[in-house]
């Protein structure tokens, strides 16, 4: 497709199939979009609730970030904003001691995602999992939708076999 080259120094061209051929690209910055203010306002309002809501455990403030239609989109089925509310209310139970720290926040458009490590004591039962005494940490990313500041939309994925894992509930691999 490509078999002629122009050389660089302009006296002709080149057939490529008998040349190696380097390619040389100046040292140009790349330059980075701004952020609009929407984006700004999306990863406060990401970092707020990871911080607020889901670390210090203000759950009172859970709907404060959310849009009434909100929608978390999971298997084995999508999750209204009461039932990821009353989600989060089980997790707490579970793990009293529940901290979130937020590893890299990253926004584009509408959207923003937040690495995380989660870690805390399962010391009650909840969430399917008997009490096991045993302390965990994991990893996850959340991704937002926002729709006029609001999280409209949410994709959550994390390493669920490793917190099995540490719970003492599957064998270590």
């Amino acid at each position: 497709m490509f078999n002629r080259i122009r050389r660089a120094d302009g006296k002709g061209d080149s057939d490529a199939s008998n040349h190696s051929v380097r390619l040389v690209v100046g040292a140009m910055p790349l330059r980075r979009r701004a952020e609009t203010h929407g984006q700004q306002r999306n990863k406060a309002v990401a970092r707020s609730f990871f911080e607020q809501v889901l670390d210090q455990g203000h759950l009172e403030k859970y709907a404060e970030s959310h849009a009434p239609n909100f929608v978390a989109h999971g298997d084995p089925h999508d999750a209204s904003l009461a039932e990821d509310m009353a989600a989060a209310r089980e997790e707490r139970k579970t793990a009293p001691d529940l901290r979130f720290k937020i590893n890299e926040i990253i926004g584009e458009r509408d959207l923003v995602l937040v690495y995380w490590t989660a870690s805390g004591t399962n010391t009650h039962e909840g969430m399917g999992f008997p009490a096991t005494g045993k302390r965990f940490t994991t990893t996850g990313m959340t991704l937002f939708r926002f729709k006029t500041g609001k999280i409209t939309e949410e994709w959550n994925v994390w390493d669920e076999l490793s917190l099995m894992q540490q719970l003492g509930l599957l064998p270590q691999q």
